[in-house]
């Protein structure tokens, strides 16, 4: 699949400075962007991030350091210019790495609380990547997330601390009662994550944990819509894994096969959580969690229905007909 400038270019934004928009129409699931970082650092103190920027700069192309040094700093007057640009612009390499990275093209898309691409560290490639997840026509703006799922008034004081302004996404310009009702469904996501993240949950509660995660899709898809795609992958990686703990192979086949498929389209069929996913979705005893804390559900829990798209096929894979 052909990736990169041909699908977007850098540009002008009304009221945002410089971002970037669609080129052409891009269909769901394009890889729009695949870029080698120009700068990585570790986490550090103030000074040691910026004597290592420092260094790392002068043994750049000239290049490079034009668009390093044009990225937008958030942090002008508070700390020196080289770690400004570079708080306010690294995207880390991976969850939880302590490594951020600087991209060319990447780090001039501009944020969306509800984005229409995903981007993800793929470290088989040591690249970012940048997928649709929804379609995107000629000319609209491509975005991604920035914030980490926070209600209005966390995320918008966060934005202006981080990133050094406000968001007037259609999300944020929304009615009060819009914002309220956005607001309520992410608390109640973070206090369903949380409760799926009890590690007794799996063990004791296991018909609970599928029930918390069933009512997490749902919120995920009201909330979101088609940007959900990479919550929904954990989600049903979450619903797997109380399935294969406890020896239900045929569940844990399709809750596999759902998250690949969210995967597939935010990350690509070369990302190692993507070729995870698919391994586990043709033999999910493969897991080294199955059957660990029983087999009691290997046999039980009824015929699958034949018809995947059915409300009596969810209603047996969340096992609500048990």
């Amino acid at each position: 699949m052909a990736t990169g400038t041909e699908f977007c270019r850098i540009t002008e934004i009304p009221g945002k400075g410089v971002g970037v928009v669609a080129s052409v129409d891009i269909p769901k699931g394009t890889r729009i962007l695949c870029e080698t970082p120009i700068l990585t650092v570790r986490h550090a103190s103030i000074s040691e991030l910026n004597e290592t920027i420092a260094q790392k700069l002068r043994a750049m192309t000239k290049d490079q350091q034009v668009q390093f040094l044009s990225l937008y700093n958030a942090h002008t007057g508070s700390m020196p210019p080289f770690v400004g640009i570079t708080k306010t612009n690294a995207l880390p390499c991976g969850s939880d790495s302590p490594i951020g990275a600087i991209y060319p093209t990447i780090c001039r898309i501009n944020h969306s609380c509800i984005p229409n691409t995903m981007h993800n560290w793929n470290d088989a490639r040591k690249q970012e990547t940048i997928h649709a997840v929804r379609a995107i026509q000629a000319g609209e703006e491509i975005t991604i997330s920035y914030d980490a799922g926070q209600v209005s008034d966390v995320r918008k004081l966060d934005m202006r601390a981080s990133f050094g302004f406000e968001c007037k996404c259609p999300l944020c310009s929304s009615s009060p009662a819009e914002l309220a009702s956005s607001d309520a469904r992410r608390r109640e996501i973070q206090r369903l994550d949380d409760a799926i993240g009890n590690p007794f949950a799996m063990m004791s509660q296991p018909i609970g944990m599928l029930k918390n995660c069933h009512a997490i899709v749902k919120l995920l898809l009201e909330e979101y819509g088609e940007s959900a795609t990479v919550l929904l992958a954990r989600s049903y990686y979450d619903a797997f894994q109380a399935c294969v703990a406890h020896g239900d192979k045929r569940r844990a086949s399709v809750f596999a096969e759902r998250a690949y498929r969210m995967r597939l389209i935010s990350e690509g069929d070369d990302s190692p959580s993507t070729t995870k996913m698919a391994e586990y979705m043709r033999s999910p005893n493969l897991h080294p969690s199955f059957g660990s804390y029983s087999t009691k559900w290997g046999n039980a829990g009824g015929n699958m229905p034949k018809n995947k798209d059915s409300a009596e096929f969810e209603r047996w894979l969340w096992r609500e007909s048990v």
